[in-house]
Parts: structure tokens; sequence; C-alpha cells
């Protein structure tokens, strides 16, 4: 499984060679990091309402982390 850091990596390189100019709106951007992302984590992102791009991002590596954090305690 990809990590939330190498996955956004990813993904913003790959997003400024397709839209260099940022023409594509942001929630759509969204909508495209989050179809990529992790099944558990993707919906709880989605439902913390996030702005921008880096809001999502850094969402969702908090999420990732907490959720490690209960896996290992169960």
């Amino acid at each position: 499984m990809e990590l939330v850091d190498e996955y956004s990596d990813r993904f913003k390189k790959l997003y400024k060679r397709v839209d260099p100019n940022n023409g594509t709106s942001v929630e759509n951007t969204i909508r495209q990091f989050l179809s990529g992302l992790n099944l558990v984590i993707a919906p709880m992102v989605y439902v913390s309402g996030p702005a921008n791009l880096d809001v999502v991002i850094n969402t969702a590596k908090s999420i990732k982390a907490e959720y490690k954090i209960t896996q290992r305690n169960i």
C-alpha cells in the first residue's frame, strides 16, 4: 500500500503536468485526489470539508497517522 506522502507527491507532480495553469476547479482536484486515496481514509478526509488540495493532503496524513496508532492498540 502506497503511503499518503508518496501518493500526494506523485499526484502533485502529475497534476502539474496535466494542468499547469490550474484550470481545474478546486472541487474537482480534491475529488481526483480522493479517488486514488486509501479507501479507509478517503471518506474521513472528504467529510472534513477540505478547502484546497494542501488541506486535503495534511488531513489525510493526520488521519493516516491516527489510524495507525489506533490499529496498533487493538
